[in-house]
């Protein structure tokens, strides 16, 4: 054996923190990734600040900086939920999870693409929509009124809601939102292999 001093020294993995839009809040607990992998934790952005595009930016680039500042290897996951959100992880040296939308990650880009590509007036929704459709589209898209409804969805089909392992008694709530749209509903489940690959990869 060699002697202690000629012994190579194992260092740690680094602690890594990923920050994550709330909306994927569900996958991530059901995924038990902080108790799969050491030294990892998750910070969740709130989901509404989509609705705010440059307060969404100043909040993720300040959860970046401080989460480096405690010496942190930094994960982002978001779609392209604003512009430019691939320079700015790019410039704080926090790799993007990469997927054009919340739901490419929840599905699968496979299965996303065959839904989009098989209906292109497909409207998605998830449990965090679903259960803030009021204050996320009712409210400022003034949806209440008929018109305003044809007006935001006449290029729509149908709405395609993206039942996830945990979700509990949301089929009432989203056959009455897609009758409210005028929508037809088609339900898929949730699909987090390809998620979870990609974040096990970047840990």
């Amino acid at each position: 054996m060699l002697p202690r001093s000629q012994r190579c020294r194992i260092d740690p993995p680094p602690h890594t923190r990923i920050i994550a839009c709330g909306v994927f809040k569900p996958a991530l607990d059901y995924l038990r990734l902080s108790q799969r992998f050491g030294r990892l934790s998750i910070t969740y952005l709130p989901s509404h600040l989509h609705m705010y595009p440059h307060e969404l930016m100043t909040e993720l680039c300040n959860k970046i900086v401080s989460a480096k500042t405690g010496e942190k290897r930094v994960l982002c996951l978001y779609g392209h939920c604003f512009p430019g959100i691939d320079q700015i992880c790019a410039q704080y040296g926090a790799p993007r999870i990469a997927a054009a939308h919340c739901y490419e990650l929840l599905l699968g880009r496979s299965k996303f693409r065959k839904i989009v590509d098989a209906e292109a007036g497909s409207f998605f929704v998830e449990r965090d929509l679903i259960l803030n459709f009021e204050s996320y589209c009712l409210n400022p898209l003034e949806l209440h009124d008929a018109d305003m409804r044809r007006f935001f969805f006449a290029n729509y089909k149908q709405l395609i809601y993206v039942k996830q392992p945990k979700d509990r008694k949301l089929i009432s709530k989203v056959k009455g939102l897609a009758g409210f749209l005028e929508l037809s509903l088609k339900i898929v489940e949730a699909d987090y292999s390809e998620l979870e690959r990609k974040i096990s990869k970047l840990i």
